[in-house]
C-alpha cells in the first residue's frame, strides 16, 4: 500500500524538485541604433567642448613654459596668427576629437567606419569630385577677382609667419589634413548622418550643418564665409550620394592644399 505522503498534491520534500515556472530566457543583445537630431546636436556640441578644451590646455602649456605672450592684445593675436603654431595645435587637436567622435558611436553599438561613411570612393566618384572641385575653384576665383575680394588676411599672415618660421611643412600638414579629418568627420560624417534621419531631412540637414561649419570660420569675412557655406553644401551633397566622407575629405584636403598655393603665389609675387 503506498505511503499516504506519495497522494498528497504537492512533491515529496525527499524527491527532487520540479520546476514550475519555467527559465527566463536570456536577454538578446540591444541593436544598434543611430543619434537623431538633439542626440546628435548635444554630442556635437561636446565634440566642440572638447576641441576647445584642448587647445586652452595647449594655450596654457604655452604660457607656463614662456612661449605665449602675456602681455598686450597685439601679441595675442600675433599668437594665434602664427602658422607654426596654428598647425601645432590643429595637430594635437585631431586625435582627441577623433575620440571624442567615436564615444557616441560607440555608445550607439556602430561600427566608426559605418556610422561616419568611412568608405573608400571609386575611381568614378573621385574623378567627379575632382571636376566639381575644380568648377567650384573657379567660381570662387571669378567672383573674388569681380569683387575685388583680397586673400583673407588670416591666410597670409599664417602662410607667412610660418615660412619665416621653417615650420611651412607642419603649417600645410595642420591645415591640409588635421583640419579636414577633423571637419570632415564630424560634419559630414557624425553630425550629417543623425541629421539626415530626422526631422530635418537629408536636404535640411546638408543646409544646416553647413551653415554652422562656416559660422565657425569666424577668421574670414562674409565674402569667404558664403563660400565655405557653398563648399559645405556640396561635400554634404557628395556624402549623401556617394556614401563616403573619404571623399569628401580628400577634396577638402585638396581645396586647402590650393588655397596654400595660391597665397604662395601672392606672397612670392610681392
Amino acid at each position: 500500500m503506498p505511503s499516504p505522503q506519495h497522494s498528497l498534491p504537492f512533491p515529496d520534500p525527499a524527491e527532487p524538485a520540479i520546476a514550475l515556472v519555467p527559465a527566463k530566457p536570456p536577454a538578446l543583445p540591444r541593436s544598434p541604433r543611430t543619434w537623431y537630431f538633439i542626440g546628435t546636436t548635444l554630442f556635437a556640441v561636446g565634440i566642440y567642448a572638447v576641441q576647445m578644451l584642448v587647445q586652452l590646455v595647449i594655450f596654457i602649456l604655452m604660457i607656463a613654459y614662456g612661449v605665449a605672450p602675456t602681455g598686450t592684445a597685439a601679441e595675442l593675436r600675433a599668437l594665434t596668427l602664427n602658422g607654426g603654431w596654428l598647425a601645432l595645435c590643429l595637430i594635437v587637436t585631431c586625435p582627441f576629437t577623433l575620440g571624442a567622435i567615436w564615444i557616441p558611436v560607440r555608445i550607439a553599438r556602430q561600427s566608426f567606419s559605418d556610422y561616419l561613411g568611412l568608405r573608400w570612393p571609386s575611381r568614378s566618384e573621385v574623378i567627379s569630385g575632382l571636376a566639381m572641385l575644380a568648377a567650384f575653384q573657379l567660381a570662387v576665383l571669378l567672383f573674388r577677382l569681380a569683387l575685388a575680394q583680397p586673400i583673407p588676411a588670416f591666410m597670409t599672415e599664417t602662410y607667412g609667419s610660418a615660412k619665416t618660421d621653417g615650420t611651412l611643412t607642419l603649417y600645410v600638414v595642420g591645415m591640409c589634413i588635421a583640419a579636414p579629418i577633423m571637419e570632415e568627420f564630424l560634419f559630414r560624417g557624425f553630425v550629417l548622418r543623425g541629421w539626415s534621419l530626422s526631422f530635418l531631412g537629408p536636404i535640411g540637414a546638408v543646409v544646416l550643418s553647413s551653415l554652422v561649419s562656416a559660422a565657425m570660420h569666424t577668421q574670414y569675412n562674409l565674402f569667404y564665409m558664403f563660400w565655405i557655406f557653398t563648399f559645405g553644401i556640396l561635400l554634404g551633397t557628395l556624402r549623401l550620394r556617394n556614401g563616403s566622407t573619404w571623399l569628401t575629405l580628400m577634396l577638402h584636403a585638396l581645396h586647402n592644399l590650393l588655397a596654400i598655393a595660391q597665397v604662395a603665389l601672392l606672397v612670392s609675387s610681392v
